[in-house]
């Protein structure tokens, strides 16, 4: 009998058994989600708890969470954290808010999607802690950001066609007109001209809206080579090509031969006579990257800052896309693009932040 009475006092009821048990369970839950959790005290504002996945997110050590505030992780939103989200849990029960930004040790901010609710039944009185469940929304913020990016350029590619390609249009209609009432051939070669003006259009719209910034498998290219495979896809007229560089670096092979083609393009078409163009290496400590020079008329510092915008233009025939697609071309690899006076006082596009292969000086 006394050895029953001990196990009896000893052994918890069913009850205890399944509280710990659901204690242990939520305790499990905390420490291994992938979700960054704190627990913060409604009163003083203060984190009193962390999971692991908190320490991930903001790279800092759990002691150095336990203690620091709301403030601390959300500078530039503390006011939205406090009135959209705490208060709301803290009357309602729960709440909820997305692109939050919290601030992580090193400096960077993380957006994230925030949801909350009370600890206590509020059966004992006022709550006096909250949990908050922290979602990192990196890929997602991205992944819209890309979505909308690729909005913007239909939307700017159904503009240029309403727009850009009425007159060429109205020139074919007119030219054919004169050409049924007067029979001269000079009108059908207007109009040819009109329609390969159109076909241009189109290639290089088709261009910015498929492919955009995008960047393929990179390998080591040699600058000069490719520059010169360019060289012969131009119609360069009197124009002259010189390479001084054996520089080598990773690229794209097409899209900087792409690249290269329209700077080329771009200075022939500027120039009313043959244009010298040079290409060659940026070496410097600062720096490791190439440019492409031109002896032309230069560029007025008032048309600097829309050189690269869609559709613009100086020249009655020219589209306004070929330096667009280039910054694209330069920002899918990753390289800082500048546009200065030549020795020559012509234009000079820069290309920095390569990531060199080999070079020989």
């Amino acid at each position: 009998m006394p050895r029953d009475t001990d196990r009896s006092e000893s052994t918890p009821a069913p009850a205890d058994r399944s509280e710990t048990a659901v204690e242990e369970r939520y305790r499990k839950i905390f420490r291994h989600s992938n979700d960054a959790i704190m627990i913060v005290d409604f009163d003083a504002e203060e984190i009193v708890d962390v999971n692991p996945a908190s320490c991930e997110l903001l790279g800092y050590a759990e002691e150095a969470l336990l203690g620091m505030h709301p403030e601390d992780i959300h500078p530039d939103d503390i006011d939205r954290v406090r009135e959209r989200f705490i208060s709301e849990v803290r009357e309602s029960g729960s709440g909820w808010t997305d692109d939050l930004s919290c601030l992580t040790r090193d400096g960077e901010r993380v957006p994230t999607e925030i949801s909350g609710a009370v600890l206590e039944d509020g059966t004992a009185g006022p709550p006096t802690r909250m949990v908050a469940i922290l979602r990192d929304i990196s890929e997602r913020v991205e992944h819209r950001r890309q979505l909308e990016e690729k909005v913007d350029r239909l939307e700017r590619f159904a503009q240029v066609l309403s727009h850009d390609l009425r007159n060429p249009l109205s020139v074919v209609d007119g030219h054919l007109d004169l050409a049924r009432e007067t029979g001269d051939p000079k009108h059908f070669e207007a109009a040819q001209d009109a329609v390969d003006r159109m076909d241009e259009l189109v290639d290089e719209l088709l261009a910015l809206v498929r492919e955009g910034d995008a960047v393929g498998a990179q390998e080591s290219v040699a600058l000069e080579d490719v520059s010169r495979r360019a060289w012969r896809s131009v119609s360069a007229g009197e124009a002259t090509l010189r390479c001084e560089t054996d520089l080598t670096f990773a690229a794209d092979p097409s899209r900087l031969q792409e690249l290269l083609e329209n700077l080329f393009r771009n200075a022939v078409q500027h120039c009313e006579s043959g244009v010298n163009l040079t290409v060659g290496p940026i070496e410097s400590p600062d720096a490791v990257g190439f440019y492409v020079a031109d002896d032309g008329p230069g560029i007025e510092p008032e048309r600097t800052e829309r050189l690269f915008e869609w559709g613009y233009t100086s020249e009655e025939r020219g589209t306004g896309f070929g330096l667009a697609i280039v910054e694209r071309i330069a920002d899918g690899h990753g390289w800082d693009l500048t546009v200065t006076d030549s020795d020559a006082g012509g234009t000079r596009f820069e290309f920095t932040g390569l990531t060199v292969a080999s070079e020989t000086t």
